[in-house]
């Protein structure tokens, strides 16, 4: 409903609508936790409801702040490197001869360089000229 409250950022709320609502509802939580709605209910419904008891962002393992380097030390490994240069290659063939099949295909004019450099991996080459 806040779009059309606000007349504006329909986009924005579309896309990140579940964002909003979790982060208001923890909102609504937290003042509800801080005036003492919840110090005279029983220890399950704390345990829900109150933010400073749920627990969810210490029980979660996978929510954590990652650190540099937590996987190891960056590798090199020339024959990786080596084979991606050659599926960029192969990539670059692949697309310039779709490229001509089609137009030869839908019985078209030859393809001048200029639609051919539009092709996978020919991106590099309009920069290089």
């Amino acid at each position: 409903y806040l779009p059309h409250v606000l007349h504006s950022g329909k986009g924005v709320f579309g896309r990140f609508s579940v964002l909003f609502t979790v982060s208001i509802v923890w909102l609504y939580a937290y003042i509800l936790t801080i005036s003492g709605a919840y110090k005279n209910v029983k220890l399950k419904t704390q345990a829900h409801c109150r933010v400073d008891r749920s627990g969810l962002i210490g029980g979660a393992p996978w929510i954590s702040v990652p650190y540099p380097f937590q996987w190891g030390a960056p590798t090199f490994d020339a024959g990786e490197c080596f084979a991606m240069m050659m599926t960029s290659f192969i990539a670059i063939v692949e697309s310039t001869g779709a490229f001509i099949a089609a137009s030869r295909y839908a019985s078209a004019t030859m393809i001048p360089p200029s639609i051919v450099s539009r092709g996978i991996g020919w991106q590099g080459h309009r920069y290089l000229a």
